[in-house]
This record gives structure tokens, C-alpha cells and sequence, in this order.
């Protein structure tokens, strides 16, 4: 179907160049401009219906209750210094004069402003604008079709002046409240005050929705850890919705379920890249809520069509539709495509008018900058019918947590609070929080763990919207509690309030959590990570922290600390960090620590995979004086450089006196090199052959090892190590290993929402499949990972489109690339914990 699609777009491509230049004048005359997207989805069509001149770079749209379309046609946002435009933003009003289905009239409805973000129409016929800096309301109380009536609501007083990372998104509640989006704003610290005088003040946090009357009173913080949340809208159920673009190296962008008290897990303070272990992009953390799906590229509007949301996917030049699935008091969903377009197709906003069909607005170009170019597009099903929003009615777990608000008492609302289901827990925390009788400190200690959380949770959300509500002692002596107990997830919920609030003279207390010999992986790694904030802040760019890897170096270089504890802390050093050096290594690398300490060191050296580090790795698969096991892990990082070490690692295979363990891997190594043995197996898909044949047995150790010299290394991380475009393979431990089999075999039968992959089709006819990787799509050339986990590059001005495959990126016949045992030992280290 696929190809078929893109033959008849080949064709349509001549089809549109043809005719459009004949019907629309200025700079519709190039062909390659006026390529629509394609339709996807069956049922609906798609027309062309404003371009340049009469639109150029437009942003937001709606449409009020008469079928106009308010259009912002943005001037400001990073124009050139010769610039022909005007030097302000307009908003243009698009209606239908003679009720022939066109939009014939185009009138100047507002004609000032900058940074112009987002509309909302109000039921009175006004419309309220938002800017980077403000949000106003406007009117056309003469009806000469320019609003010359205007009302400030809210403003944001901070000193960021980037175009797009303050406030944006808008939209209005079925009971009548103003719900306004606000970018992470650099992190700068920022006053928002509202009509009335009401205030939210802040930085550092990520982004936040806030509301107001829609006379510009009660303004009240909502939720928080967004990046941007361009988009916002309510479904046909009145649940709030926002599409919020991604950090730099954290894909994906997400479709976010918004409730009141909400956490969604973006820090600005903890760097921009959002990989930091105090951020948590999909619930990671506790008292964060997870995302409903993963989105494109540079999501903006979300609307209500039909039963789905769609979503506008700016930088993967795509239309996306959610159909909702319901999870507990929420909601999950995955992508599916209604529109893709070609890398001239950028839209932006979308407005369903009162005949149900859709107006997008297209920026056209990958530029930043206003440049003059613009396009409007209908779609329309093709059937006639009308399609009405028609959302799923609230799951009685939703109607369950909305009643959570009428509980009167601590006690019951604790009871819900811990919860499994995340968003019901929300709930009760948030009405914690407006409590008059929440529990002091003191109080708090006495409370199982469980509820302990709760609790704090809600003076954390409390003190958020009302500073001045807990005196600093106060919040000092919670998070003492948080990070006293012995409670992992209380622990990593009061290191990240300490480091949120700069609580520096917490740090002993946080210190010792770092002594515990039963400390996990992601505690230490969060202590580790809030501890290096206190000392010394953290980086705001990128996905390395300095500060944090200097904190880890000097803790795997005290060989007076816990074995294990230096063996998390080389764990969580990267491969590219400069120290430790391999001399380093070398040197902490003996026979009478702990294997678990060795075994990190081993992997590390591995990771980087330079001359210097096989040459450390063939002494130690040489010293007898090692386990059995770390000699082999040494020999296994060895399988990329065989031209060197041909002759050592062959002569463990042939050497009957050494470990079996030792010579079957060096024999395993060679064998790649050769290629494999040819061993009777049965075809992929009789999967119950296979079960027989590696459903049970198996070393997990050995396991270990066909995964670092695997191609599973390069998509997939494990323990730590590894690459982040695949799923974290950690997470499989204590899967069924029938389950994992299968994701092997079939691997295209269950791909998860965030490694749905591309297929890629050139202009010169190449067609490639690859998932996206972590870098902006505004850039020269989209980068990919192929299913042999290498990268590709592809130039935007070579692609004839792009759209989601339905082929998993990991490579079928991965069965087939080695031994029966081989398979069996990696299926028993899947399925079995070995990073504890």
C-alpha cells in the first residue's frame, strides 16, 4: 500500500504542477511548491485554499462560530534584516462572502503585535491572543472587521526574549476557564500576573499550563514539566490535552493527558538536553505522570476530530491521528498518519470549522525565520458526512478520581494516594495540597512510607503555586524526612525537591544515602546526580553533566569506598568521558576486588573500543589470577578487534588447560569472524520449535556477552550500557522468556509507539527504512539508524516523502546471525537480573 501511495503521489506531484501555476499567482509559480500532502487516511480530501501573498508564515488558527478563520500571520519571529514585511504580526479573517464553500474574503482583523503564539475564541464573539509576553483579549465591538478593542489579561514579566519558549498554547474549558501554555523560558526566573493582581512566579522548572477567567482573574497554576506546550485543547469529554514539543536529545515528543497537580517531568535546571536522572520524560520518577503516546517532530496544535486528537507534526511534515485507549484514570494511544507530506509541507495550527472540516496552516519552510511563504489547506471527507468530536465518555476510573476532590478527610485521600494507577494517586495528591489540615513534618514521619509520599508530594505541589505557604525550615524538615527513610521511591522524590530548592545544607544527609551498601542502580544514580547539583549546579545544554562526572570519577577512583559502589559509579560514566583515563582503569582493574567491580571496568573499556583499551583486555583474558568470567567478558570485547588479536584469542580456543568458559568464548568470537556453522533450525515462524530448542537453559553470563558483541548493542541499552534508539533491554528482566523469543523472531509483531520506524522514499527512487535518531529536525539532513544499528544520513532537499513503516527496525532473521547456544544464553541473560 505503501509503494502504491507513493506512485500515485509521483503522479499527482505532475498533476498539481500543471494546473495550480494557472489558477494562484506570486510565487506559486514553482510546481515543487505546490505538492499537497498526501492523504493517508481513507475518507477524507484535500484542497489547497490561501497562499502567498495572501498568507505567509501563519502560525495558530480557529475558527469562530460563524465558519471564519482567524489566522496569525507572523512577521517577528527571527526576520532578516532586510525583511520586506511589516515589522509586527497580523491576525487575518478569512470568511466566505457569498456561502459558495470558499473563503473569497480576507480582512486585516488585527494589525500589531509580537511573538504571536495562539487564539481562543470566546462566546461573545471576542478572541484572546497570546504573545511571548502577554496574553490579551480583543473585539470588533463596531463590526468594520478589525478588532479595534483590546484588554490586557495576563502578563509575563521575565527577562527571556526568545520567540517561542514563553507563553503560547490556548484554550477554553467547557466551564469557561482560559488555560494559557508557557514554554521552559530558558529557565529564566518569571512573574506571570494576571488582571486582578493574582501572581504564579517561578524558574528553572520546565514549562507550565496555567488558567484565569476569561475577565483575567483567579489565575491558578495547573501543571508543570512540559518543554513547549504549543498546543492545547479539550476533548468532547472536557479533558485537557497539550502537545508539547521534546528537548534536545530527549525524543519523543509527547501527547499529554494534562490534570490538575500534574508532573510531567521536564526540568530546564537540570540542562536542556532532558537525558539528566532528575528529569523524567515518561513517568520515570515518582509522582510524575507518564505521556499518552509519543508524537512527531515539533508537535504544535492538537484538536479534537472525530473519536482521535490530531496532531500537527511540524517537523516530520506530517498529520497525525490518536485514537484513545483507555489506562486506568487515563488514557494511552498510538500514531497513525493522516497527511505526509514532503519537506515542503510544515503545518502548524489546526481549526476545525462548524462543518466539521479541518483548516491547517502550513510555515511551508524548515526555516526559523519568516520568509514570506505560506499556505492554508482544507480537508474534508469525501463522503460529505460530517465528522463531530466524539471523544470516550470518562472510565470510571477517571469519574473515580474526579470525585477524589468531595474526600473530606486526610486519611481517605491517603488511602488514594497509593494507588498503582498514577493518575488516580494524582488526583488525591492534589487535593492534599488544597487541604487545610495537612500534616506538619512530625506528623509525616509516623505514616507507613507510601503515604509518607503522598503527603509530601502535595506540600511540594502546594508550595509551588503558593510560595509563601511553607516557610523555608518547614520545607527543609520535609525533605529531611524524604531523604531519611528507607524508601527508594521517598528517597528520589526528596533528592529532587533538595535539588530543585538548592538545599545544599541537606547535603550530608543526601551524602549518606551514598555509605548504603543495598542501594539500587537508579537511587544511586539519582544521588549521585542531585549531589553534584547542590555542589556545583549542572550543564544547560547538552546530554553530558561536568559536574556530575567529576562526582563519579572521584567516586570510583576512592578504593577506600564499597566495591559495589565504585562499580555503579564506573557504570554510570560515559564511554566518551576523558577520565578515568585507561591507565586508570589499568590500574583499578585487580584480581582482589570484587567481580562486580572488574566486571564494570571490563565493560567500560569495551565500550570505548579504542587500541588502548584491547590492548588492557587481551592482559586480562591472559591472567589467571581473574574469574573465569571476566577473562571471557575481556576476550568478547575483543571481537572487534581481531586483526590484532587473531593469533591470542585463537590460541585460547585451541588451549585445552584453560576454562571452558575461556575457550568457548574465544571460539564464539572466531566463529563471527567466519561465519557460523550451519545448524539445522526450524523457520521463524514456528515459534513452538523454537521454544524446544532455546525455551530453557542457558548462561546468563555468557548471554551478556552476545549482547556487547552483538548488533543488540547498537539500538539497545543494558545495565547501563548500550545505545538509547532502542527500548532499555533491562526492563525485559523477569519477562517470560517465551515473550522474548517472540519479540525476536517476529520483531515486528509489537513495536512500541516510541521506535516506530521511517521509511524513506528518495526523489532518485531509493527507498530506506531507519528509526529516527535524537536530533532536531530543522537541520540540513534527517539522521537515522538502520537495522545494523549504524547510522545514515538523508539531505531534506532528496526526500520525496517519508512515513512511518510497519516494519520493526530491529532486523528480522536475528536468529539466524548466531549459534542455537548463543541464542539460548542471550534469552537466559534477557530474562534474568544481572545488573543489581
Amino acid at each position: 500500500m505503501f509503494d502504491q501511495r507513493c506512485s500515485l503521489y509521483r503522479q499527482f506531484v505532475v498533476v498539481v504542477g500543471c494546473v495550480l501555476p494557472t489558477c494562484l499567482s506570486g510565487n506559486l509559480s514553482r510546481a515543487a511548491d505546490l505538492v499537497p500532502p498526501l492523504v493517508i487516511e481513507d475518507g477524507w480530501e484535500i484542497e489547497l485554499v490561501k497562499a502567498e501573498p495572501e498568507i505567509v508564515t501563519p502560525v495558530m488558527c480557529v475558527c469562530d462560530r460563524q465558519g471564519r478563520l482567524l489566522v496569525i500571520e507572523s512577521h517577528t519571529h527571527f526576520p532578516a534584516d532586510d525583511y520586506s514585511g511589516p515589522g509586527h504580526d497580523r491576525i487575518l479573517r478569512f470568511s466566505d462572502s457569498d456561502s459558495d464553500g470558499t473563503l473569497d474574503r480576507r480582512e486585516v482583523f488585527f494589525d500589531q503585535g509580537k511573538f504571536t503564539m495562539g487564539l481562543a475564541c470566546l462566546d461573545d464573539g471576542s478572541v484572546v491572543v497570546s504573545y511571548r509576553d502577554k496574553v490579551i483579549r480583543i473585539d470588533d465591538k463596531d463590526g468594520d472587521g478589525s478588532a479595534e478593542q483590546t484588554e490586557t489579561l495576563l502578563e509575563l514579566d521575565t527577562v527571556a526574549e526568545y520567540p517561542h519558549n514563553g507563553l503560547s498554547g490556548l484554550t477554553v474549558s467547557h466551564d469557561g476557564w482560559l488555560y494559557v501554555g508557557q514554554g521552559e523560558n530558558f529557565g529564566e526566573d518569571y512573574v506571570l500576573t494576571a488582571k486582578d493582581g493574582s501572581k504564579q512566579t517561578g524558574g528553572g522548572e520546565g514549562g507550565n499550563i496555567f488558567r484565569l477567567r476569561v475577565d483575567g482573574t483567579q489565575l491558578q497554576r495547573i501543571a508543570t514539566g512540559f518543554w513547549n506546550p504549543f498546543g492545547l485543547c479539550f476533548d468532547s469529554a472536557n479533558r485537557l490535552w497539550t502537545a508539547g514539543n521534546d528537548p534536545d536529545a530527549m525524543p519523543p515528543c509527547r501527547l499529554m493527558h494534562v490534570v490538575e497537580g500534574g508532573d510531567y517531568g521536564f526540568e530546564f535546571r537540570f540542562g536542556r538536553g532532558g537525558t539528566h536522572p532528575l528529569q523524567s520524560w515518561l513517568g520515570e520518577l515518582p509522582v510524575t505522570l507518564p505521556p499518552a503516546a509519543a508524537t512527531g517532530e515539533a508537535p504544535c496544535a492538537v484538536v479534537p476530530v472525530g473519536a482521535d486528537l490530531w496532531v500537527a507534526s511540524w517537523g516530520d511534515n506530517r498529520l497525525e491521528a490518536y485514537e484513545l485507549s483507555p489506562s486506568g484514570a487515563s488514557w494511552t494511544s498510538q500514531t497513525r498518519t493522516i497527511l505526509q507530506g514532503d519537506t515542503l509541507f510544515r503545518p502548524v495550527g489546526i481549526a476545525v470549522a462548524p462543518d466539521q472540516s479541518v483548516y491547517l496552516t502550513d510555515w511551508v519552510r524548515r526555516d526559523y525565520s519568516v520568509h514570506q511563504t505560506g499556505r492554508i489547506w482544507r480537508l474534508k471527507r469525501s463522503d460529505g458526512q460530517v465528522v463531530t468530536p466524539e471523544q470516550p465518555m470518562l472510565s470510571p476510573s477517571e469519574m473515580a478520581a474526579d470525585k477524589v476532590a468531595s474526600e473530606s478527610t486526610i486519611g481517605s485521600l491517603l488511602d488514594v494516594a497509593v494507588s498503582p494507577d498514577r493518575y488516580l494517586a494524582q488526583a488525591a495528591i492534589t487535593a492534599l495540597a488544597k487541604h487545610p489540615d495537612l500534616y506538619p513534618p512530625g506528623q509525616i514521619a509516623k505514616l507507613e512510607p507510601e503515604k509518607q509520599l503522598g503527603i509530601l508530594a502535595a506540600w511540594r505541589w502546594r508550595e509551588f503555586c503558593e510560595p509563601k505557604s511553607l516557610h523555608e525550615s518547614t520545607r527543609q524538615e520535609l525533605i529531611r524526612v524524604a531523604i531519611s527513610v528507607n524508601d527508594e521511591d521517598c528517597n528520589l522524590f526528596g533528592l529532587r525537591w533538595a535539588a530543585e530548592r538548592r538545599e545544599s545544607s541537606l547535603l550530608p544527609i543526601a551524602e549518606k544515602i551514598l555509605q548504603r551498601r543495598s542501594i539500587s542502580p537508579k537511587l544511586f544514580e539519582v544521588a549521585v546526580a542531585a549531589i553534584s547539583y547542590l555542589q556545583n549546579g549542572t550543564a544547560r545544554s547538552g546530554i553530558r553533566d561536568p559536574a556530575r562526572e567529576s562526582l563519579l570519577e572521584t567516586m570510583a577512583r576512592d578504593q577506600q569506598r564499597d566495591d559495589r559502589l565504585r562499580a555503579f559509579a564506573i557504570r554510570a560514566i560515559p564511554k566518551e568521558a576523558e577520565r578515568p583515563t585507561v591507565v586508570d582503569l589499568k590500574t583499578w582493574l585487580k584480581p582482589d576486588t570484587s567481580v562486580e567491580l572488574q566486571s564494570e571496568i571490563v565493560r567500560l573499556l569495551i565500550a570505548r573500543g579504542d587500541a588502548d583499551s584491547a590492548k588492557v583486555l587481551i592482559s586480562v583474558a591472559k591472567d589467571a589470577a581473574y574469574a573465569d568470567s571476566i577473562r571471557a567478558d575481556a576476550i568478547s570485547g575483543l571481537s572487534g578487534h581481531l586483526s590484532d588479536h587473531e593469533q591470542a584469542i585463537r590460541q585460547f580456543a585451541d588451549n585445552q588447560r584453560l576454562p571452558n568458559e575461556v575457550r568457548e568464548e574465544a571460539s564464539r568470537v572466531l566463529a563471527r569472524q567466519g561465519g557460523l556453522k550451519r545448524q539445522k533450525r526450524p523457520p521463524a515462524e514456528d515459534f513452538d520449535s523454537w521454544l524446544r530448542l532455546v525455551g530453557s537453559g542457558g548462561d546468563p553470563a555468557a548471554g551478556a556477552r552476545v549482547f556487547q558483541r552483538s548488533t543488540c548493542i547498537r539500538c539497545h541499552l543494558h545495565g547501563g550500557r548500550g545505545a538509547t534508539t532502542g527500548p532499555d533491554l533491562t526492563s525485559l528482566t523477569g519477562q517470560s522468556r517465551a515473550r522474548i523469543l517472540k519479540s525476536i523472531l517476529d520483531p515486528s509483531a509489537e513495536v512500541g509507539p516510541l521506535y516506530v520506524p521511517w521509511k524513506i522514499v528518495t526523489l532518485d527512487g531509493d527507498v530506506r527504512v531507519g528509526l529516527k535518531l535524537p536530533r532536531p529536525g530543522v537541520g540540513g539532513s534527517i539522521a537515522f539508524q538502520s537495522t545494523d544499528g549504524l547510522p545514515f544520513y538523508v539531505k531534506l532537499e532528496e526526500i520525496e516523502m517519508h512515513s512511518f513503516s510497519d516494519q520493526s527496525i530491529m532486523p528480522e532473521g536475528l536468529e539466524q546471525t548466531m549459534s542455537i547456544g548463543e541464542l539460548r544464553d542471550l534469552l537466559a541473560f534477557l530474562e534474568t537480573s544481572t545488573s543489581q
